[in-house]
């Protein structure tokens, strides 16, 4: 009799329903290129189109952790005409995505540095807060179209702040 309650138990626990785990694999890699603003008491060219790379990592099917790099080629106002390079990097930002499906929305905190190069402005170093929301749509098993709205609010060190809005298509590829 003993036995056969601990077979029962057994067979019990063995086809309890589990918590379903996405099938998603837990790193990203993707590329992006979109629109770019900066605000214009940057001193920059305040309408740019930026390119670059991100990657994620998952923490839970729901928190990833994310990274990206792009590169704008704003002009200065009122400057000589020399190609100012601008490099956008957002070294963590966390995500909460709302469904892991074949449907992704998510929104998310982040932050960003700016290094600008061969500029006439004062300040080469931009930093801000920000918020970041989109949804990724899955094309195949391990690719995905995405959109991704930034929000940043600049901290320029030796000038008046600055708003920063990216929004940027990305093609991405789970590892």
């Amino acid at each position: 009799m003993r036995a056969l309650r601990l077979l029962l138990l057994s067979l019990a626990l063995l086809f309890l329903p589990r918590l379903a785990e996405a099938q998603y694999k837990n790193g990203q890699f993707g590329f992006e290129g979109g629109y770019f603003f900066i605000g214009e008491d940057s001193g920059l060219t305040s309408h740019n189109f930026a390119i670059g790379m991100r990657g994620a990592y998952k923490n839970t099917d729901q928190w990833w952790f994310s990274a990206r790099a792009m590169v704008s080629f704003p002009g200065d106002i009122g400057g000589r005409d020399n190609t100012v390079v601008l490099l956008h990097l957002v070294p963590v930002d966390v995500r909460y995505y709302f469904q892991t499906d074949s449907f992704r929305p998510f929104v998310g905190v982040t932050n960003s540095f700016q290094f600008l190069f061969n500029q006439e402005i004062e300040s080469d170093v931009f930093w801000g807060p920000g918020v970041t929301a989109g949804m990724e749509i899955r094309l195949r098993r391990d690719i995905f179209l995405g959109i991704e709205i930034d929000a940043y609010w600049m901290f320029v060190f030796e000038g008046p702040d600055a708003p920063l809005i990216s929004v940027t298509p990305q093609l991405i590829f789970f590892l």
